[in-house]
């Protein structure tokens, strides 16, 4: 879509089960100005409408829907070489974390991988071993509040949980969401 209609910042095409004329439901996401993700505007979802309209094949039919957000944040115990000073080392590790959550936005109904924390503290310079990383939810006035536990579709060996397909996973504030402790 050209950008005078607006910014979108993921989109995701799912075949509706429940229609029986082969409808499709378009999930979005946009993005406020502080780079967060933001539920779409009317007026964003009217110029997709009309876009599409243009460019569809003529049996498609297609719902333009919302997609929710799923804030979490990571708590992970890190344990430190003897070589390397603990505090620098877990302030790099807090710091590199940040940066890649940062870059990594997941695609909606895309699973969250725990393994991919674990990976990216492993590799700081004077990280021996990751002890253990949490992630939960985060609710309330600044957040999004949708109804989900993560540990009921956590994977069997918690390396991964999956979502439904209209959610996104996102650390809304990572200097906030993203805490490391060091051993």
């Amino acid at each position: 879509m050209p950008p005078q209609y607006g910014a979108i910042k993921r989109a995701a095409i799912v075949r509706d089960d429940d229609s029986f004329k082969r409808n499709l439901n378009m999930y979005l996401i946009s993005e406020n100005s502080d780079r967060t993700l933001a539920v779409p505007t009317a007026t964003l979802k009217k110029n997709v409408k009309i876009w599409l309209n243009k460019n569809r094949m003529i049996n498609d039919t297609v719902d333009i829907l919302n997609g929710r957000i799923l804030n979490i944040s990571i708590d992970f115990v890190i344990i430190a070489d003897l070589e390397f000073n603990r505090f620098d080392t877990l302030a790099t590790a807090m710091t590199t974390l940040r940066q890649q959550l940062k870059i990594q936005t997941p695609d909606i109904g895309g699973a969250f991988y725990i393994s991919d924390i674990y990976k990216i503290l492993n590799n700081v310079e004077g990280v021996l071993d990751v002890h253990s990383v949490k992630v939960r939810q985060k609710t309330g006035a600044q957040y999004a509040d949708i109804g989900f536990d993560i540990y009921d579709y956590l994977s069997p060996d918690g390396r991964y949980f999956t979502v439904p397909q209209d959610v996104i996973v996102e650390v809304k504030y990572p200097l906030e969401d993203v805490k490391g402790v060091i051993k």
